[in-house]
């Protein structure tokens, strides 16, 4: 019922890779065949999320420290009522100096030196928001467990309810014990 997505593509990317691994030369013909690309890559991701709205789709906002609907990463620029985007910030719960940031990036979790494992069992302390989008996803879980009627929708209006908000309004950080109650408060009024 929960997804989560640690990854993102943009055209610009694909442009970087065919510059590296395509025989064509001509840097307009490069960039038009990476539109091309990107433009199936963005249908078919955004195709696969449309096919399963009981599902709540949670990916990481980028790490580009720009606005992610500009630069056109897939998934974060899609908007989708089960897609939600992913911020990091530090322990703290200040904005990391890499997350991208704009309209859809609606909820920050931790994603600033998370310990992590990698093959092998070893840890590691990794930054980016694909260590945040984890930490939301978990959440959105947990409250679908603990009320599975809850549609994506639902989980996500929650999950906003439930953030707290920076004093700027730029940033939502996730507040499980906060929505949790709202949650259970909503279970009594029914």
């Amino acid at each position: 019922r929960v997804v989560n997505m640690s990854w993102g593509d943009s055209q610009g990317e694909i442009e970087q890779w065919l510059d590296k691994t395509s025989s064509e030369k001509d840097p307009e013909k490069r960039k038009q065949l990476a539109g091309e690309i990107y433009a199936v890559w963005r249908d078919a991701v955004k195709g696969a999320i449309e096919a399963a709205p009981e599902t709540l789709w949670v990916c990481a906002a980028g790490n580009s420290d720009s606005n992610a609907s500009f630069l056109g990463d897939v998934p974060a620029s899609l908007e989708l009522p089960n897609l939600i985007s992913v911020g990091a910030v530090d322990q703290a719960g200040d904005e990391t100096s890499f997350t991208s940031y704009g309209k859809k990036v609606v909820l920050d979790a931790d994603g600033y030196e998370v310990k992590s494992y990698v093959p092998g069992g070893t840890t590691l302390a990794l930054s980016g928001t694909s260590m945040a989008s984890p930490n939301v996803a978990n959440l959105a879980a947990k409250l679908i467990a603990l009320d599975p009627k809850l549609t994506p929708e639902q989980t996500i209006a929650l999950l906003e309810q439930g953030a707290t908000a920076s004093a700027d309004g730029r940033m939502h950080l996730i507040d499980p014990k906060a929505t949790v109650k709202l949650l259970e408060k909503q279970q009594a009024a029914r």
